[in-house]
């Protein structure tokens, strides 16, 4: 009988299809290559991303990585600096081997903690010049140290023609002594930099097909002026320290805009940006009079995002172009007018229940998050804001009350309707009583007002914030689980079964109690008239955890 061998087809591939399907492995994986074969070693060899990270070599259980704000804190500094010292080896005798085989380098990323910079500066030097003198096309450059002594770059790095990507952290890039000749660069992210406004301006002017230019909590900068960046499309701003003055951006090819200041400069101006098509804001202490007139400069609007706006009390919006709206984490918000009716999506979270009035087609999604006593008022401030949408998507409560005070009578007295439809609903609930028990009749009451303003199609009932009474957990099988399947017909997951804490059995019950005084003789009966059933979709547990997530879907049957 004849054996068959399997043969290897994919080493027989050109190496440059080898290369591309090395591309989509992590770089650990990519190491792991060069131990099936020689010709696999000579693939791993040759592979023209190089990505070396410190991270690798470290002993997780003897040494931790250095950052800038734990140096002091380091378990062993003898064994941190034997990794590092075994890290610049492998590094060093890696790019020597590969520029050795005269193939063009597609990327280079080296990520580096030091305790002192001086020493390895020569060697970073001797690197990036190596990376350009084989062709580079993507380098990122990560330093991680402390912010006092910082990496200055080599100046060849200014004359890499080739470089398409630029991405540095923990660096300091200091005035070229000739111009800059970066004519292929399309990306530049600059991550905790030190930098100055006439090196910014200069590479910007020099850099003629940058479209993308970030800047991360840099250092350096006090009057910040984006100009004749003639290809530019996005930029993005965050910083977090006072010294920066002023930033004015005239970019009319600009589509894409990030503005995140802890403290908004005294001059911002963004005018000369026409095409401007999506827009971030992160500035907490923007007010009224500041944010209206900003976004007003662009009527092509198509994407906001609003966030951590705290002064912000008030948003009035109208465009017909405008299709993505986020408001995430606006304290002061109270009243919002949105007039879009080309709007496909919305989000909206962790803001106070605010005075709506909109014109958009789209469904909601949003999340509140409450803190306090959950009164009649809440819920009719929640039943308004629900009520001002024609469709809502997802909506999320994250309850962590210190009592529940709904009055049935009050709430019909003021809104007699029928509830509205909710596609999708989940519910975190937590006391502020955290070390003692919750009784379900808290529950009780909370449901009740939930479930007289909208239904749901699909709850979620989520273990995140139940710290000591979770909903559900998940155990192994005992000898009453047929009682337990007999009475609550859960999913099985494998070996296991959900054993359903008292929450959720009294949950159960209480949504099918139709013998409860539920006031039959109203104009308008109570929700569990019009709850027909109830079915357990799916338990999806949390990594690592005996925790998860429970969703139910409840069919309802309300008159047309």
């Amino acid at each position: 009988m004849d054996e068959t061998v399997d043969a290897d087809h994919i080493s027989d591939l050109p190496t440059f299809i080898i290369h591309h399907i090395m591309s989509f492995l992590s770089p650990k994986d990519v190491v792991r290559t060069g131990i099936l074969s020689t010709t696999w070693r000579k693939f791993q060899t040759s592979f023209p991303v190089l990505d070396f990270d410190q991270n690798n070599f470290l002993v997780k259980s003897r040494v931790k990585r250095v950052l800038p704000f734990n140096l002091e804190d380091m378990m062993s500094r003898k064994n941190f600096c034997k990794s590092l010292r075994k890290f610049i080896r492998f590094v060093d005798a890696s790019l020597h081997r590969f520029c050795e085989l005269g193939f063009p380098m597609q990327k280079l990323r080296i990520s580096v903690s030091l305790l002192e910079v001086k020493e390895s500066s020569p060697l970073f030097d001797k690197w990036v010049e190596l990376a350009m003198e084989n062709g580079v096309k993507e380098l990122d450059f990560e330093v991680i140290t402390d912010k006092n002594s910082v990496n200055a770059l080599p100046q060849t790095i200014f004359s890499a023609k080739l470089l398409t990507s630029l991405k540095l952290f923990g660096c300091k890039l200091e005035q070229p002594s000739h111009c800059a000749n970066l004519q292929s660069l399309k990306k530049l992210s600059l991550d905790e930099v030190y930098v100055n406004d006439q090196m910014v301006q200069s590479l910007v002017r020099e850099c003629r097909v940058l479209e993308d230019l970030s800047f991360f909590y840099c250092f350096g900068l006090k009057r910040l002026r984006i100009s004749e960046a003639h290809k530019l499309k996005s930029l993005i701003l965050r910083f977090t320290y006072q010294e920066l003055e002023s930033v004015e951006i005239a970019v009319p090819s600009l589509q894409q805009l990030e503005l995140s200041f802890s403290r908004v400069p005294r001059l911002l101006d963004v005018a000369e940006c026409p095409h401007l098509r999506k827009l971030v804001l992160f500035l907490p202490h923007f007010n009224d009079q500041e944010f209206h007139p900003l976004i007003s400069k662009f009527p092509l609007l198509e994407d906001l995002s609003i966030i951590s706006l705290e002064t912000l009390e008030r948003i009035m919006i109208s465009s017909n172009r405008l299709m993505h709206l986020e408001v995430y984490n606006c304290s002061g918000l109270n009243r919002i007018n949105v007039d879009a009716p080309n709007l496909v999506s919305f989000d909206f979270e962790d803001n106070p229940i605010p005075i709506v009035s909109t014109n958009a087609p789209c469904p909601l999604n949003v999340l509140f998050s409450n803190f306090g006593d959950i009164d009649t008022h809440w819920y009719l401030n929640l039943m308004e804001f629900i009520g001002a949408f024609n469709q809502i998507g997802e909506l999320h409560l994250s309850l962590n009350y210190k009592q529940v005070l709904f009055n049935i009578d009050e709430f019909r007295s003021c809104h007699p309707s029928l509830p509205l439809q909710v596609e999708s609903l989940s519910l975190f609930m937590e006391s502020f009583s955290l070390y003692m028990d919750v009784v379900p009749s808290e529950y009780e009451i909370l449901l009740d007002g939930l479930f007289w303003i909208f239904y749901p199609k699909n709850l979620c009932l989520s273990p995140e914030n139940w710290r000591y009474r979770p909903f559900v957990m998940m155990y192994p099988l005992e000898d009453n689980s047929d009682e337990l399947m007999d009475r609550w017909p859960l999913l099985p997951q494998g070996d296991l079964w959900l054993r359903l804490d008292w929450c959720f059995p009294w949950f159960y019950d209480h949504l099918r109690n139709r013998s409860t005084n539920c006031s039959n003789g109203r104009q308008i009966k109570c929700w569990r008239h019009f709850l027909k059933g109830i079915n357990v979709e799916s338990f999806d547990p949390l990594r690592e955890s005996s925790e998860g997530d429970l969703w139910l879907r409840l069919d309802w049957c309300f008159p047309e």
